[in-house]
């Protein structure tokens, strides 16, 4: 029991209620700990939480980057007829159309609909700890990749001109070369010839008729149909699948070989040789056809009386014939024969064998002529192949330009990307309706463009008000004098020409390009960096800065690196290597019947750069070209093209001899076919 006097001692109860007290403290203080360490816990727990989610996030969008790439590379990968196939099926698909991209690479990616053969667009998804609910983070992207051919699929650039269509020569034609093999015209067709006088080229070579009739001497002819020569033309080795023939002063100082065929009657003749074979006329123009200009088909040798050779009244050293020689007052110094040598006119001079006869038709030779010889070796002319080069369809190109200009509802617009100062994306130059021509790149439609909303001034010459101007489907550059435009690749959706002015710029369009005036332009790898490659001048000034070095404002950025000086002439697909490309097909499909516009026409003036007409090249006026011309005849088969044949006229040069190494770096180099290039336009997040 307790003690009973405990109550009334003293001070006992005060110091029971102190032990209370100091429990409770005690507890007080265990649970203020408790919490604050229940605290720590939650805000380390909330940390991790949040720096997983951050890593997560992270991760996601890394993903998602990385199957931007996987993409871009996917389609760049596929072949033309792929792409045509994957796209076609993208496009009738109300659907988004799934990629495959293994899921353990954390990647989703669709194609969309509205995908054109130009433009993919894409929606990739980037995923990170998709097996954990908690964890689990995704990223999404929207893309628009856009697809350009790749100039390394036009062709090969040897000849100094190629064409793919019939071509006239009419006026002053002049070829300046470093080599034979660049001294060389090639066409895909017949060469016909006016008034014209042709020199520096080396060889000739056609898969129709050549017609040449002026004072001009060539190394090499080679024909898949007939080789007329006339007037005072000289050639040294001469080959015709079907006949040769010559008048005037005339003379092949080397060997002609026909498979059927030779007839020509003029002075210091070398080797002449002929089979004689009934030859097929193929795609050649018939046999004695008087050439029309409007119809592009050259005039042909005679309907060849005899099969062999006809020297008539002219001179040879040797005359070879499968079958029979037919000679009046000739002089052969070297004969033979298979069949028989018909005389037809008085004191003629041979020496040789014949197979069967002489037949004198009472006529008179001198020298001798054996019989009983053997048959001569004729070496049969073999067909030529000129290849044919991809055609060339500017729509493929567009995604490649720094400036692509087209017309939308009401409203003239650019398309720019890759210039400095100014951001990637679609502006307004003003509306259909406008009066005036252009000047500004305005952020909004209409025809005022202030301060606030101006992005880019497209001339580069001050004392003008204008460069630029559009109508029913033609762009007009330049109508001030002095006037140019900001430099790069620039493409034109309809036809184009180019008047007065100084361009450092690939033009590109999908009909027709015209130039006249004061016109002289410098393709962007011709330029260069600064208007030198190494020591060597070769323009005032460069893309990316002016010959004294001084930064040029607008400069395409793909083509220029200011940091390390530096200059990519691959850029833009290689289209900075040509001055002018034009022509496009109308439909899907490159059908030859649908292709559009793709004709050249210089008025003269100075072109620094390739040029490629999808169709048909001419020049007028004083022209010349520093750097190859190809005239690919794409649109002959369209009834409604105009030019029906390539014309080299007025007074025209092509000078291939110093080009700058940029140049050739750029361009179509190789044979090999360009696969093509995919780069991501636009990118946002969703």
């Amino acid at each position: 029991m307790p003690d009973a006097g405990w109550a009334a001692r003293p001070g006992a109860s005060v110091r029971h209620q102190r032990g209370v007290a100091t429990v409770m403290m005690a507890l007080l203080v265990g649970l203020a700990v408790m919490a604050s360490t229940f605290a720590v816990v939650q805000y380390v727990r909330t940390s991790q939480d949040q720096s997983m989610t951050v890593h997560a996030q992270t991760q996601a969008q890394m993903n998602a980057w990385a199957g931007a790439e996987m993409v871009r590379q996917y389609l760049q990968g596929l072949t033309s007829a792929q792409r045509a196939s994957l796209l076609a099926s993208v496009q009738s698909s109300s659907a988004n159309t799934a990629l495959s991209f293994s899921s353990d690479m954390g990647v989703r990616a669709v194609l969309l609909p509205a995908s054109t053969s130009t433009n993919f667009l894409a929606r990739v998804t980037g995923i990170t700890a998709a097996a954990s609910p908690k964890a689990r983070t995704t990223t999404t992207l929207d893309l628009n990749y856009g697809v350009s051919a790749s100039t390394a699929g036009l062709g090969t650039l040897r000849a100094a001109f190629k064409s793919g269509m019939a071509t006239q020569l009419d006026g002053t034609i002049t070829l300046q070369t470093a080599s034979a093999d660049q001294a060389v015209i090639n066409i895909r067709g017949d060469l016909l010839s006016g008034g014209y006088s042709l020199t520096g080229a080396d060889t000739i070579n056609a898969t129709g008729t050549i017609n040449l009739g002026s004072n001009s001497s060539y190394r090499i002819l080679n024909s898949n149909c007939d080789v007329v020569i006339d007037g005072t033309t000289t050639a040294g080795t001469v080959n015709a699948m079907r006949h040769v023939c010559g008048g005037g002063t005339s003379r092949v100082s080397g060997v002609a070989t026909a498979n059927g065929s030779i007839s020509i009657s003029t002075q210091n003749n070398g080797t002449l040789a002929a089979l004689g074979r009934s030859v097929a006329d193929g795609s050649c123009s018939a046999s004695g056809f008087a050439g029309s200009a409007a119809q592009a088909l050259a005039a042909t040798c005679p309907m060849p009386g005899f099969a062999g050779v006809n020297l008539g009244s002219g001179t040879a050293s040797v005359v070879k014939s499968g079958v029979d020689v037919y000679m009046g007052t000739a002089t052969i110094g070297n004969l033979a024969a298979a069949r028989d040598l018909v005389i037809t006119g008085w004191n003629g001079n041979v020496n040789g064998t014949v197979g069967r006869q002489v037949v004198r038709n009472g006529y008179n030779f001198q020298g001798t002529v054996t019989t009983g010889g053997a048959s001569p070796s004729i070496t049969p002319v073999q067909a030529l192949t000129i290849e044919a080069d991809a055609p060339f369809n500017a729509t493929d190109y567009r995604a490649a330009a720094n400036y692509a200009f087209y017309v939308s509802g009401s409203d003239i617009k650019v398309d720019i990307q890759n210039v400095n100062g100014v951001g990637d994306g679609s502006y307004f130059l003003g509306t259909t309706s406008r009066t005036t021509a252009m000047r500004y790149v305005c952020s909004f439609s209409g025809d005022n463009c202030n301060a606030g909303n101006k992005r880019l001034d497209l001339c580069t010459a001050t004392n003008n008000t204008q460069c630029l101007s559009y109508a029913a489907g033609t762009w007009t550059l330049a109508t001030d004098i002095g006037a140019g435009m900001r430099p790069g690749v620039a493409w034109f959706s309809g036809d184009l020409v180019a008047s007065t002015g100084t361009y450092y710029n690939t033009f590109v369009a999908t009909a027709n390009i015209t130039t006249s005036g004061t016109h002289t332009i410098y393709a962007p790898n011709y330029a260069g960096y600064s208007g030198k490659v190494g020591a060597t001048t070769y323009a005032p000034s460069g893309v990316c800065t002016t010959a004294a070095g001084v930064a040029i404002g607008n400069y395409p950025g793909n083509f220029c690196n200011l940091t390390s000086a530096s200059f990519d002439p691959t850029a833009a697909s290689g289209l900075g290597s040509y001055a002018y490309m034009a022509g496009s097909f109308g439909g899907a499909s490159y059908n030859a019947g649908s292709y559009l516009g793709g004709n050249v026409a210089l008025g003269g003036g100075s072109v620094n750069g390739y040029v490629l007409a999808g169709n048909a090249f001419s020049s007028g006026g004083v022209s010349t070209i520093r750097g190859y011309v190809s005239s690919q005849g794409s649109g002959v088969a369209n009834a409604g093209q105009t030019s029906k044949n390539a014309t080299l006229g007025a007074n025209t040069t092509i000078d291939v001899r110093a080009l700058p190494a940029t140049l050739a770096a750029g361009g179509a180099a190789s044979s090999a076919a360009g696969a093509a290039v995919v780069s991501i336009l636009y990118s946002r997040y969703l």
